[in-house]
């Protein structure tokens, strides 16, 4: 779950947690290591969680999410840069700030996605790139991220070359962050 990796960014030990939130140790130990679901907490629980970390309880759910999915993740930015269109979908991820909010969650992979699926349709439209994510681009994922077909090339058909074609072909923007990423648009192929 990434509710750890948020924990350890903040430097938010259990035990802080379990004080500011006026909630029992073991409660906040159980949520955090997935023995007890977040979803089946009393609202007050959650609610009380997410004020002490000073996210909302929509974002608390997130990062405790058991069955997340960066892979389907992935799609449904693909299918949302299909059903609005590039320059709209740009618009749409910039106004809600949303690569500012993965991030803030420590969801890191998401938030560098966003942004490379953003630079990449600038690219493509022959606009300036939005520069209030400079600094963010000096970061990438600490091990490179590859589709889910790759993995299952490389792993189930043991084709070893599986990785090596897939850096290839990656698109320049997902890859400077450690993300293979290859075809986005129909024409790409």
């Amino acid at each position: 779950m990434r509710i750890e990796q948020f924990l350890k960014d903040k430097k938010i030990s259990l035990y802080a947690l379990a004080e500011k939130s006026g909630l029992n140790y073991s409660v906040v130990h159980n949520i955090i290591n997935g023995r007890s679901d977040i979803r089946q907490c009393k609202l007050d629980t959650a609610a009380r969680m997410a004020d002490a970390l000073q996210i909302s309880i929509e974002d608390l759910m997130l990062l405790c999410k058991r069955n997340y999915s960066y892979t389907l993740f992935k799609s449904e930015q693909c299918h949302q840069v299909h059903r609005k269109g590039e320059l709209e979908y740009v618009v749409d991820i910039l106004e809600r700030k949303e690569i500012d909010h993965y991030w803030h969650l420590s969801m890191y992979a998401e938030a560098l996605y966003e942004l490379a699926m953003i630079d990449y349709i600038c690219r493509r439209n022959d606009i300036p790139k939005c520069e209030n994510y400079n600094e963010m681009r000096t970061y990438k994922l600490d091990h490179k991220a590859y589709p889910i077909d790759v993995e299952i090339t490389k792993n189930l058909l043991r084709k070893d070359n599986a990785y090596e074609n897939a850096e290839k072909g990656a698109i320049p923007e997902f890859l400077r962050f450690n993300i293979i990423e290859g075809e986005i648009f129909d024409d790409e192929r």
